[in-house]
């Protein structure tokens, strides 16, 4: 594994959005709809208006932008307990120095893999991610896995 895919950024407080997310019915997410087995697919949100997200994660994106850099591509990722985000490898902007994870929700049996390597990243913590390297989720355990990401643009 490149060095370069992941790393441990700074921590983070959290409290608020876990706070904002818990008192949110995963069946008001957008993107969601049940599956033949009655579970609920993962869902992504970019809608910053959505329930006030963009002002939830603000002082998030304060803390972790540094000068001369802002935030863009604003993101909630929700994959719930036995649902997986297959591989993939995202196209970031030119500009775009990294993506950040910042999770908000989690489990041990919960895995983000980059480059075939599985990470279980800790709530309260932000980490620097190439996206651009092929990444994927599984949430194998019983509690839904949120991340709150975003791009750091330079």
């Amino acid at each position: 594994m490149s060095p370069a895919s992941i790393g441990f950024l700074s921590m983070v407080d959290v409290r608020g959005a876990v706070e904002w997310i818990e008192h949110i019915p995963f069946t008001d997410w957008p993107q969601q709809h049940r599956l033949d087995d009655g579970n609920i697919r993962p869902a992504m949100v970019k809608d910053v208006g959505w329930y006030g997200f963009g002002e939830v994660v603000q002082p998030m994106i304060d803390v972790l932008s540094v000068p001369g850099t802002h935030a863009e591509n604003l993101m909630l990722s929700a994959v719930m307990p036995g649902h997986s985000i297959p591989a993939h490898v995202d196209v970031q902007p030119a500009h775009a120095l990294y993506r950040i994870h910042v999770p908000l929700l989690t489990n041990a049996k919960a895995r983000f893999i980059i480059e075939g390597q599985p990470y279980q990243l800790k709530v309260g913590r932000a980490y620097r991610i190439n996206t651009e390297a092929e990444h994927s989720v599984v949430n194998d355990g019983v509690t839904p896995r949120v991340h709150f990401m975003f791009d750091l643009i330079g």
